[in-house]
């Protein structure tokens, strides 16, 4: 009989390899020798006078500017920052630049709480008296019951486009239920924005390929979209900021008596409950002012890297128990659960890992609305590969225009591998100063 101090330990050992790293990714060769270069090559490469990190100079994007100021300059950021408001800039730029094994490590990296063995060993246990469990495929299971909502939240973390790939998944299916809104926190809230097609004043992280994506397909399907992001939220509390979020998002109510609502987030600002006496979240603040309860739908915490330490390890130690291959809502007794125990949503999507191709994970395919295309270059100097929209006025002002995939990854027999949808796209071929080299018009059947 296997005795109960051995019991134990095997818990912890289990716990242990479950966290330790398995799901952060691990740094692409590719970005080693961007931070090499960044460190080397300070002069005429990026203003070192900076105290902000930046993707635009003037009015145009350079989606290698923040990196060479991160990388470049890691010390003087650090004491801005903070630790873990550097990894967590770096991270969420390494996911717009398209390294997201790299986002996950240095996500990782922003999180600097550790999980106790006492602690593993009570989510371990948590995990083992699960009873009944069922995974349901969560975007069946919120069309499902998207009728019974006139608002439905969803959250994101901004460094992981993965959330917002799965939003993409929900759009058509809400669009079918009557949902005609799309309100995002990461719109501009802003006089010079531009909500009728995708630029960069439609919003800072709207600049992201995925989150692109989103915006382009939202506005094919006819959502019409909504900033309710609070237009000072610089000079506001977060309590006062989240309080006008739920405002704006109101207002759309009190506009159009007919009106559903997809309401995609960051973090805990759908929480239905606070956590602080000081702090009223968004999702709490609106059901507060009109009466109407959303369907609020977590996907931070039961997710490759989690958002927190304790939820890495719930994430990790439930996988390993119940695996999932789709996004997935967990079921006792046919009754939607919360894994981690938490009561701030009404769901919690349990993300699979994710899989690569050439460094690339799968579901940048965005549920086989794309198609992967090894793109090969033609000058040995080409470092990074980005695919634009031949029809989105490419020709007028190329900087100021989202591109449909990119990356500086390499295959191993020196491709780089896009995801993109059928469709027209003109390919720029820069080099390691973001220097245009030579642009290529290809078609994708």
């Amino acid at each position: 009989m296997i005795s109960r101090q051995f019991k134990k330990i095997a818990a912890s050992l289990v716990i242990f390899f479950l966290t330790a790293g398995v799901s952060q990714g691990q740094s692409s060769n590719e970005l080693k020798n961007l931070q090499a270069f960044a460190a080397e090559t300070q002069h005429g490469l990026y203003d070192t006078s900076l105290q902000r990190i930046t993707y635009r100079i003037g009015d145009n994007i350079n989606y290698l500017y923040p990196l060479y100021q991160l990388l470049g300059s890691e010390k003087k950021f650090r004491e801005i920052l903070s630790d873990a408001g550097y990894y967590d800039l770096l991270s969420e730029n390494l996911a717009r630049i398209g390294d997201y094994s790299s986002a996950l490590e240095y996500e990782h990296k922003a999180d600097s709480m550790a999980v106790s063995d006492v602690e593993s060993r009570q989510i371990f246990k948590s995990i083992q008296a699960l009873k009944n469990i069922k995974n349901a495929d969560a975007r069946r299971f919120i069309s499902f019951i998207a009728p019974n909502y006139r608002v439905i939240m969803l959250n994101e973390a901004p460094a992981k486009p993965l959330h917002r790939a799965f939003a993409i998944s929900l759009l058509g299916d809400l669009y079918k239920r009557g949902f005609r809104y799309l309100a995002m926190e990461m719109l501009n809230p802003g006089a010079d924005q531009e909500l009728n097609k995708l630029t960069y004043q439609t919003g800072h992280y709207t600049t992201e390929p995925v989150a692109g994506e989103m915006i382009r397909i939202a506005l094919d399907m006819g959502f019409k979209l909504v900033a309710y992001e609070d237009a000072d939220a610089t000079k506001h509390t977060p309590r006062q900021r989240d309080s006008v979020q739920a405002e704006n998002i109101y207002q759309v109510i009190k506009e159009d008596s007919t009106a559903k609502i997809f309401v995609f987030a960051g973090y805990g600002h759908i929480a239905e409950k606070t956590t602080s006496e000081d702090f009223i979240p968004m999702g709490m603040a609106f059901k507060r002012i009109s009466g109407i309860d959303p369907l609020s739908i977590d996907q931070t915490d039961m997710t490759e890297g989690s958002n927190f330490s304790y939820g890495n390890a719930f994430y990790s130690a439930y996988l390993q128990r119940y695996p999932v291959s789709t996004p997935s809502i967990a079921l006792s007794n046919d009754e939607p659960v919360n894994i981690t125990g938490s009561e701030l949503y009404d769901l919690t999507v349990i993300h699979p890992k994710s899989n690569y191709r050439d460094s690339r994970p799968t579901w940048l395919s965005l549920q086989n609305r794309r198609q992967p295309v090894y793109i090969k270059p033609s000058n040995k100097n080409t470092f990074l590969v980005q695919a634009y929209y031949q029809y989105e006025s490419f020709s007028n002002k190329p900087g100021q225009v989202i591109p449909a995939d990119q990356t500086y990854l390499q295959s191993g027999k020196g491709n780089y591998l896009l995801f993109l949808r059928r469709g027209k796209y003109i390919l720029i071929f820069r080099d390691m100063r973001y220097k245009t080299i030579y642009t290529q018009h290809i078609e994708v059947n």
